[in-house]
């Protein structure tokens, strides 16, 4: 059993990372292979709509085409038992990381016909993980819950029931002092982070460890 967890935060200690880091450990405590990768790492770009992926007949028909850093990544994600994606939410959408990867690894699997299924292997199970600053209420006020409606809807037409785990009212600084940040609470932000997140990453291991069973 193999878990591929994608880091898609262009930080890779802060809030998404240790909550990813939980998950591929609680994978690992169950018995499988399980690995986190920092898309910050890589040189890429996203799709950028050659359509080799569907020429019929193409060695490339249902894989992408670009040769660049981020193929080894569709790679482990293609032969992956498991697949976490996950991503802070910037302006009610996901990372330019992760979104360009988005683009690279579920494009390639779309066939414009409704007489095939998709092109992907069907995962044992998939999921996303996502962090952001507002507060798990205000979610609609943002219209965040749109973004993890269609990248759900995505995952679930690919692979497999997909399985959403959200963090809010995350602390974004270490030291709040140093920026303007009048609208927030900061108090209330840090016992936050103090009393909750580690909880966070307790529910992280525990996904972890349920997507390998």
């Amino acid at each position: 059993m193999k878990l591929v967890a994608i880091n898609g935060s262009p930080r890779k200690n802060r809030n998404t990372a240790s909550l990813l880091a939980q998950v591929v450990a609680g994978a690992v405590s169950k018995g499988a292979q399980a690995e986190l990768i920092h898309l910050r790492d890589h040189n890429y770009k996203g799709c950028i709509s050659c359509f080799h992926c569907k020429r019929i007949g193409s060695k490339h028909y249902g894989r992408c085409a670009i040769r660049d850093e981020l193929t080894p990544v569709l790679n482990k994600a293609h032969e992956a038992d498991l697949i976490v994606l996950g991503s802070p939410l910037y302006f009610s959408t996901e990372s330019s990381l992760m979104h360009a990867c988005m683009e690279r690894l579920f494009f390639q699997y779309y066939l414009y016909t409704s007489a095939k299924p998709p092109l992907s292997p069907r995962k044992k199970a998939v999921a996303l993980l996502y962090t952001m600053n507002v507060r798990e209420e205000d979610i609609p006020l943002y219209r965040k819950d749109a973004a993890i409606a269609i990248s759900k809807g995505v995952m679930e037409h690919l692979f497999a029931p997909c399985e959403v785990f959200l963090c809010t009212d995350t602390q974004q600084f270490t030291d709040y002092s140093k920026y303007e940040v009048d609208v927030f609470d900061v108090p209330a932000k840090l016992k936050r982070h103090k009393e909750v997140f580690p909880k966070d990453l307790e529910r992280a291991f525990a996904l972890g460890a349920r997507l390998v069973l």
